[in-house]
């Protein structure tokens, strides 16, 4: 990739974004679902599946912060940040035709996946070196 100012900014912003919700879902999963209008309930299992689910967003965007600042990483940054965020918008809008309307703070969530995923794609067609 291209090392440019926007390329290191797009990557800051998508890797600090899923950093900050990834540990929070991680620490708190409770908090992290009730501000999305969600209840989760104390089940060991079910906290268990979303502080995994936390820890893998924390990862990836660990991953993606870094490829801001290591030339080598930026490539792989910016496709895992296309990869994950374009697949969680699709995979609710497959849960919202299959499931029905979800809270209101969801389809925030949607359109930002959506934004961010397209963004990464936008960083990859413009700054990938031929």
């Amino acid at each position: 990739m291209k090392k440019t100012k926007v390329l290191k900014g797009i990557l800051i912003l998508l890797g600090l974004q899923l950093i900050i919700f990834g540990l929070w879902r991680l620490l708190d999963p409770i908090s992290f679902f009730n501000f999305s209008g969600l209840l989760l309930s104390s089940d060991a299992g079910l906290l268990s599946e979303a502080r995994g689910a936390g820890g893998a967003i924390l990862g990836f965007g660990i991953l993606i912060f870094l490829g801001a600042f290591k030339k080598n990483l930026s490539y792989t940054s910016t496709i895992a940040a296309m990869i994950l965020y374009l697949g969680f918008g699709i995979a609710r809008i497959i849960s919202l035709v299959v499931d029905g309307n979800p809270p209101s703070m969801i389809f925030q969530g949607i359109l930002g996946e959506f934004v961010f995923g397209l963004l990464a794609l936008f960083a990859l067609i413009k700054y990938r070196e031929k």
